[in-house]
C-alpha cells in the first residue's frame, strides 16, 4: 500500500521566507557599501587632482615670479546662506487634561539668531 507524503516544505515555509528576506538584506547592504566605496574613491581621485594642480601652479608662481610669495590659504568657494525664520505666537493658552489651564493668552516670539536655552 503506497502512502503519500505531504509537502516536504509545510513546516519550514517560515525558515525559507526568514533566509530570503536576510539575503535581500545582506544584498542591500552589500550594494550601499560598494557604492559608497565608489563615492569615496571619486572624492579622493578629485583631491588628488586638486592637490596635484595647487602644487602645479604654486610651482609655476615660484618659476615665473620668484620673490613672488604664494600665501597658504586657498579660496574654496562661496556657500549659500541658510534661510532664517522668526517664530511669533500671540494669544498662546495651553490647557492639561480637562480642566487645568496652564498657559492663558502668552504672546511673544523668537527672532532668528543664536539659539536660545
Amino acid at each position: 500500500m503506497a502512502t503519500i507524503q505531504g509537502d516536504p516544505l509545510d513546516g519550514h515555509l517560515s525558515l525559507i521566507l526568514i533566509f530570503l528576506i536576510l539575503a535581500t538584506l545582506v544584498g542591500a547592504v552589500y550594494l550601499v557599501v560598494r557604492r559608497w566605496a565608489n563615492r569615496e574613491s571619486g572624492h579622493a581621485h578629485t583631491m588628488d587632482v586638486l592637490k596635484c594642480s595647487h602644487m602645479l601652479s604654486v610651482e609655476l608662481v615660484k618659476h615665473f615670479m620668484p620673490s613672488f610669495t604664494v600665501q597658504k590659504y586657498q579660496f574654496r568657494g562661496m556657500t549659500a546662506k541658510a534661510g532664517t525664520m522668526d517664530i511669533a505666537f500671540d494669544s498662546l493658552s495651553l490647557t492639561i487634561g480637562k480642566s487645568r489651564r496652564v498657559l492663558d493668552g502668552v504672546t511673544g516670539g523668537v527672532g532668528a539668531g543664536p539659539p536660545l536655552a
